[in-house]
């Protein structure tokens, strides 16, 4: 064992030669032993021999979405009544659609303004089916529900496979607080690929 060492300074061994991307490392707060590639994700790092510089796994890498400060996304969601979290959902889960490969989380979100939109519109324009148009409201918002945890799952999936974060999210934290509850972890993973600590 040795270390431990900033990245910086794994960057500089990585780039002498004395540690390989494919030697084992831990950083805080990993459970797990993984590559330095890993390790580094997509911080670039100086490849010895021709001393150019090459970002290890660069196309295996989703970049993050808009990285917009938790409390923003909660202030803006309260101004707006949820409008803005509805739309952020959105972009959440079209990052994670590109995280597991799958059209799962963004067609579920957006069963939400879609049920929204008809329950709204069966309650003006069918006077007497407010039952109905309820129903639509109700279960846009229960379908949503199932895509905000499929984006946990995407994200958790992803961030304890390919870069391994060791993320772990709180089911009763996003069913409560969903899109505020996710971008602050969204914010940690941002600040992890910038110092190498989840926080």
């Amino acid at each position: 064992r040795f270390g431990p060492y900033s990245l910086s300074d794994l960057q500089q061994y990585v780039h002498s030669g004395n540690v390989l991307v494919e030697d084992m490392s831990q950083s805080e707060g990993m459970a797990d032993w993984v590559p330095v590639s890993q390790v580094l994700g997509n911080i670039p790092a100086v490849v010895s021999g021709g001393g150019a510089v090459v970002p290890l796994a660069e196309a295996e890498l989703v970049p993050l979405p808009p990285n917009l400060h938790w409390a923003i996304v909660l202030l803006l969601g309260i101004f707006t009544r949820q409008l803005f979290n509805m739309a952020w959902a959105l972009v959440q889960a079209n990052w994670a659609r590109r995280l597991c490969g799958d059209n799962k989380p963004l067609v579920l979100v957006a069963m939400y303004p879609a049920g929204m939109i008809a329950g709204v519109l069966t309650i003006v324009l069918l006077k007497g089916m407010t039952a109905l148009g309820g129903l639509f409201i109700i279960g846009g918002a229960i379908i949503y529900l199932f895509g905000v945890f499929s984006i946990k799952a995407a994200m958790e999936e992803y961030y304890n496979s390919r870069e391994n974060v060791g993320l772990r999210l709180s089911g009763v934290m996003t069913f409560f607080f969903s899109t505020v509850y996710l971008q602050y972890h969204i914010n940690s993973i941002a600040g992890w690929k910038k110092t190498g600590v989840l926080k």
